[in-house]
Parts: structure tokens; sequence; C-alpha cells
């Protein structure tokens, strides 16, 4: 994803945030006004439905949930990013609560299911427009329900998006430039290769469908990875202290034994002023 789509979607989903309290904020108002009238009624159950998935939604602070992944997909700070990716590998059992990414992901399901109680209160509202009951009622509601529903799915597939996003992120083995204190410091980041999860919105007659499937990563592209990375590495062999320390070294290799005897034999080649090299196998006096 190009550097530009990011910060367009990131705008549009803050937009979407702002427009959607908005809304809410005249639902409740609505549903306030006119409980005591219309309570017994079908249409205001779903009326009230649609208010309880817009609390739920509010309540799992989608701004914070996105807010995460955004760092997590521009690195803008990379400590927060390097925090947030280690995050992804701790489990419900030890912190007693789904990560981020978990959280974002049952709030796509959540914005994939609030869209059929709309459609339904819609429905039940045009009958009472058509009977020309309560029509400033129903033309308020109506057009609320239709702003609310482009909000749900616009919200829908930007949060679809950015989750996919996040994903494939997370399951790629990176470096983090880390500053601290003006040093430069690189934290390396390795995926756990658990199974991803991708999402997909269809449409479907009237609405988008959230689509789940689960992709297994191959350990093999990581492990991969490693292996290039050190065989590109300089092969160099480090010496312990105690070569230093002693008059002789007992570690050096029997390849520099084999050069230095090579090196003894071509010296003795150019003193006796012989252009071939004497037999190792022979005396010395018989060369």
């Amino acid at each position: 994803m190009m550097r530009s789509e990011v910060e367009a979607l990131e705008e549009r989903s803050k937009s979407s945030l702002v427009q959607l309290h908005a809304e809410c904020a005249i639902l409740e108002r609505m549903v306030y006004k006119n409980k005591n009238q219309h309570r017994r009624c079908s249409y205001f159950q779903y009326l009230l439905k649609v208010r309880s998935d817009l609390r739920l939604l509010q309540s799992a602070k989608l701004a914070n949930l996105l807010s995460s992944c955004f760092q997590v997909i521009t690195g803008k700070k990379p400590k927060q990013k390097v925090h947030l990716l280690e995050s992804l590998k701790w489990r419900k059992s030890d912190v007693r609560k789904p990560n981020f990414i978990e959280q974002l992901h049952g709030v796509a399901r959540l914005l994939s299911q609030m869209v059929e109680p709309m459609l339904k209160a819609a429905c039940e509202i045009s009958i009472l427009l058509a009977r020309s009951f309560f029509m400033g009622f129903s033309m308020t509601i109506l057009s609320l329900l239709a702003r609310l529903r482009v909000l749900v799915q616009q919200m829908l597939l930007d949060v679809v998006s950015v989750f996919n996003v996040v994903s494939y992120i997370s399951q790629k083995k990176q470096s983090v430039k880390l500053t601290h204190e003006g040093i430069e410091v690189f934290r390396e980041f390795y995926p756990t290769h658990q199974d991803c999860i991708m999402l997909e919105c269809v449409w479907k007659i009237d609405k988008f469908i959230l689509l789940e499937s689960t992709c297994k990563t191959e350990d093999s592209n990581s492990t991969g990875d490693r292996e290039i990375a050190l065989l590109g590495a300089p092969a160099i062999q480090y010496r312990s202290i105690d070569c230093f320390l002693e008059d002789e070294c007992v570690s050096i290799p029997h390849e520099a034994q084999m050069g230095k005897a090579i090196e003894q034999a071509l010296l003795r080649v150019e003193e006796d002023g012989t252009g071939s090299t004497p037999n190792a196998s022979m005396p010395k006096g018989h060369g």
C-alpha cells in the first residue's frame, strides 16, 4: 500500500468516526423523545437494536485501535511500532484481554452485523411513511438510517483494509531502527508463524458480507531469510584471548600450518636454484 493511500485511508477513517459520533447523538435524542409513544411498535424495537449496536461500537474505542494499526503501518514512531508488534505475540490467557488486532477483528464482525437491523427498521418506517403516519418522525429516521448505513459500510471496508495490512506486516521478519539518546540501534522482529486471518468484503444483494479466510504461513520463508543473512555475512574466524597471552596458540587452523610448510618448501627451491619442487617422499640426498 502506497504512503498516499495510507494517509487517505487514515483521514477517511477519522472523518467517518467524527460523523458517526454526530449521527449517534441524533439517534439517541430521537429515541429519547419518542420512546413513550412508539416503544411498543416493531419498528421502534429495531431502532433500539440499532442504538444498542452503536453503543457497543463506541465502547470498542475504534479510534484507539485504528491509531495503533496505523502506527504499525506507517512506522512513524519506531518504539511504539516494536511494542505493538510484540504485543501481537501475547496470548489472551496471559494478559487476560485480546490484543488490538483481535479487537479490530471483533469490530469488523460487529460492523458487518449492524446493517441488517438498519434495513429492517427502514422497511418498517417506510410503511409508516407510505400510510402518511408520523411524517416528520418517519422522514427524520429514514434519513438518519441512510446516513448510518453508508457510514457503517464504509467503515467496514476501511477496517478490513487496515486489518489485512497489519496482518501481513505482522507475519514478516523486519528490522526497526530505534534512536535512544543519540544512539541508533536496530531491533529485529520475528513473527510467531501462526495461522494468519484475512478478511474480505463481498457485496450481496443490498449490503457487504464479511468473509474470513485462514492463511497458513510457511516457516521455511523465515528460516530461509535467516540462513541467507548468515551466509551473506563474511566468514571471520575470531581468536580467543589466550592466543595473545601465550607464546603459541594451539587453535591455529590446519590450513595455516599447511600454508607455512608450502612457503618453506618454496624458499628451499629458490636457494637450490632449481625450478621444481623437491619430492617429500625421497631422502634429501637423492633429489
